[in-house]
């Protein structure tokens, strides 16, 4: 620094300071890189949000369903509970696949 004249010291000085505000700006705890992926989160969140907002208004329905229609706990039993009416008869489709790829049984 003892070469250089004021002039040059000066701009010597400020670009220092310049360069090393613009490394806090962008590397700082609260620089740009942290804001945006504070803002990648966010959206993330808001878009897991929603799934969860429909999941419930489904849930809801479905409750609701349940609680005034006889219809709809008979479907549930039906479908969960694998529960049948007396006298039905019920029959279990197997897979195409299952004939294929299982070799066959022997008697």
């Amino acid at each position: 620094m003892k070469n250089l004249n004021l002039y040059q010291q000066i701009i010597l000085l400020t670009l220092t300071f310049f360069v090393l505000v613009v490394f806090m700006v962008i590397f700082h705890e609260n620089g740009i890189l942290t804001i945006n992926e504070f803002e990648k989160k966010m959206i993330q969140f808001n878009v897991n949000n929603i799934t969860l907002k429909k999941t419930n208004q489904k849930l809801r329905f479905e409750i609701e369903a349940l609680k005034s229609d006889p219809l709809s706990i008979e479907v549930l039993a039906r479908e969960k509970l694998n529960m049948v009416r007396p006298g039905e008869t019920v029959y279990q489709m197997a897979p195409l696949e299952e004939f294929f790829t299982s070799p066959p049984k022997t008697r």
